[in-house]
């Protein structure tokens, strides 16, 4: 029954917290994976150095990995001899776990306090553009309602004008009349009657012209004001989206440069160890004359992935990155390079997640003969250095799974991969290494 716990213990995920060196390191016994991963945040860590932090990921995993290749015939004899050992490993690895958690917990704290601070930041910055915005926006109404107050003056003015122009003309026209009736005659009177009453429709039909233009001048007037309101409100939304898109341009144009720099400090770095590159060709091609010499074994594999590309719309400019180094050892423990070496990023899906489950996690092939089809959305190839890089991640969760073709001297027409699930947030570079015992 203990034996059964041990063999149990040993093919559970060992979580090796290392939360004072920044990453996270990952042994799965059963797989024979090793796997480290780091995140940082890229506003605070503009300069994080990705190769750096790599190759100290990578030489833990190394370490990890001599460790374990050490630790295998000590295991199985404890396990065969006694079940003290077993008790012991348990209690050791409860309280290994406990303290990463704890670790752990306080990073997420650490976290938490500094999301909370940035988050603060960029209110009080929204709030004084806002406060910015609603002034200008007070000082243009009352620019616009002291204009209004001028023009109703002007009208007032000219309507007191026409009034009083209308009074002189009555009391001209009235000492006319006067002076008429008094010299002449009653046929006088009448044809002065009547030629009054033309005069005075001609006045009222004057009036009332003169009314009807200064109504339609005062129309006028106050169309041109909401007119000029109108261009001036458009003005003001124009110089606002105009500062957005200059921001936006400078945010592109700054990663832009950023990433043309990485280009260059990557080519220069390729083309300073194409030599070291074929050196260690020379090692791993005698390590496979080597592995080839070795008694051949069954190998186990997870089962055969179809990987084919997404056929659903995702957000494809996101802020985020992963970077990663892949090793693949001998069962001696030497480096290996692997043939049709591809890597690829897939959404978290029902499918991918009974597959890391149930297959790959267990190292259990399907009895199937048909293979599950895998959905990515983006793939890429390792380069001299066995790295590879995404970028332009949106928020979400993801798996990194790294296929290969398993040496001839070791396994004919199989499979071999390296799976990792990994949680994207906004504005980070997650960095890891994966290591694998074939």
């Amino acid at each position: 029954m203990m034996l059964k716990k041990a063999l149990l213990l040993f093919s559970l995920l060992l979580l090796t917290g290392c939360v004072e060196r920044g990453f996270e390191l990952t042994v799965n016994k059963t797989t024979n994976t090793v796997t480290a991963v780091k995140s940082v945040d890229i506003r605070k860590q503009k300069k994080a150095d990705t190769k750096k932090d790599i190759e100290t990921m990578n030489k833990a995993v190394s370490k990890e990995q001599k460790k374990q290749t050490k630790n295998e015939p000590v295991q199985k004899a404890s396990a065969q001899t006694s079940n003290e050992p077993v008790k012991k490993t348990e209690e050791a690895h409860a309280l290994k776990v406990k303290e990463d958690q704890e670790a752990q917990e306080k990073l997420a704290k650490q976290k938490a306090e500094a999301d909370k601070q940035e988050k603060l930041k960029k209110e009080a910055e929204a709030e004084k553009k806002r406060a910015k915005i609603k002034q200008e926006r007070a000082d243009l109404e009352t620019k616009l309602a002291k204009e209004k107050e001028a023009q109703q003056i002007a009208a007032a003015k000219e309507r007191v004008l026409l009034a009083q122009k209308e009074k002189a003309d009555k009391l001209a026209q009235e000492k006319k009349e006067k002076a008429l009736k008094a010299l002449k005659e009653d046929e006088e009177k009448k044809a002065l009657a009547k030629k009054l009453a033309v005069e005075k429709a001609a006045r009222e039909k004057k009036v009332k012209e003169e009314k009807l233009a200064l109504e339609r001048k005062i129309a006028k007037e106050k169309a041109a004001q909401l007119k000029k309101e109108q261009e001036e409100k458009a003005a003001l939304e124009r110089k606002i989206a105009k500062e957005k898109q200059i921001a936006f341009e400078k945010q592109k144009a700054e990663k832009a440069a950023q990433q043309r720099k990485l280009a260059e400090e990557k080519k220069a770095a390729e083309e300073r160890k194409k030599a070291a590159a074929e050196k260690l060709r020379l090692e791993r091609e005698a390590a496979v004359r080597k592995a080839k010499a070795e008694e051949k074994r069954v190998v186990k594999t997870a089962e055969t992935l179809n990987f084919k590309p997404s056929t659903q719309t995702y957000q494809k400019f996101g802020t985020s990155e992963i970077h990663g180094h892949v090793v693949y050892l001998t069962p001696s423990g030497q480096e290996i390079n692997l043939k049709n070496t591809k890597v690829y990023l897939v959404p978290q899906n029902t499918t991918t997640d009974y597959w890391y489950n149930n297959y790959y996690l267990k190292n259990k092939e399907s009895s199937s003969i048909s293979r599950s089809t895998v959905r990515y959305i983006n793939a890429t190839h390792l380069n001299l250095e066995k790295n590879f890089a995404f970028y332009g991640l949106a928020t979400g969760t993801y798996y990194v799974i790294i296929e290969s073709s398993y040496p001839s001297s070791i396994a004919k027409n199989k499979k071999v991969y390296i799976a990792k699930k990994i949680t994207v947030e906004k504005y980070k570079k997650i960095m890891t290494v994966f290591s694998k015992k074939l």
